[in-house]
């Protein structure tokens, strides 16, 4: 039963309006972050960090390519805005199964410092035990990072697919 306070649905240009707001805030966002990273991941040597960085970069610029179609009434954009968040997901998907399958424990073990040994032995966790908890620490990182991007970039892919309909509505009535 509605009542008397709720809200009608958008109008067809207020709901286009979001969706704009939405993709130029989240494309200008990851071409900065997803760039910053692909830089810093080629000063360290991070060849594969560089890559996967770039190609993220790049589907944050394809985001921003659709945006700008669609502000200039071109209605295909949003297809732009649905292959963006897929290629980005497929993106996370590749990296997040490169690294549980790259696991490298001289990399983890020189990472550790001298802080966290101290801490170690303080919980009674010796030099031997604790390389199975960092190794179960990064798998379930890059677990996490995948199952959030699963549903981040799923969920925008699919918010823009929704809105399609409304896109081409509006852009091939004006």
């Amino acid at each position: 039963m509605a009542g008397k306070y709720d809200n009608p649905p958008p109008l067809p240009h207020e709901r286009v309006a979001r969706v704009l707001r939405v993709a130029s805030i989240d494309g200008k966002l990851l071409l900065f972050i997803a760039g910053a990273f692909a830089i810093l991941a080629a000063y360290t040597g991070d060849r594969v960090g560089a890559i996967v960085g770039c190609c993220a970069a790049g589907a944050g610029a394809l985001e921003l390519n659709g945006v700008g179609r669609i502000q200039n009434f071109i209605a295909e954009g949003v297809e732009q805005l649905i292959k963006s968040q897929l290629l980005l997901l497929a993106v996370i998907l590749i990296y997040a199964a490169y690294q549980l399958t790259h696991f490298n424990p001289e990399e983890i073990l020189s990472a550790v410092t001298p802080r966290m040994r101290e801490r170690f032995m303080e919980l009674g966790i010796g030099e031997d035990q604790y390389l199975p908890i960092l190794r179960q620490t990064y798998q379930t990182l890059y677990v996490t990072v995948g199952v959030v991007s699963l549903f981040y970039q799923g969920g925008l892919a699919l918010y823009y697919r929704r809105a399609r309909p409304t896109v081409y509505r509006l852009l091939n009535n004006t």
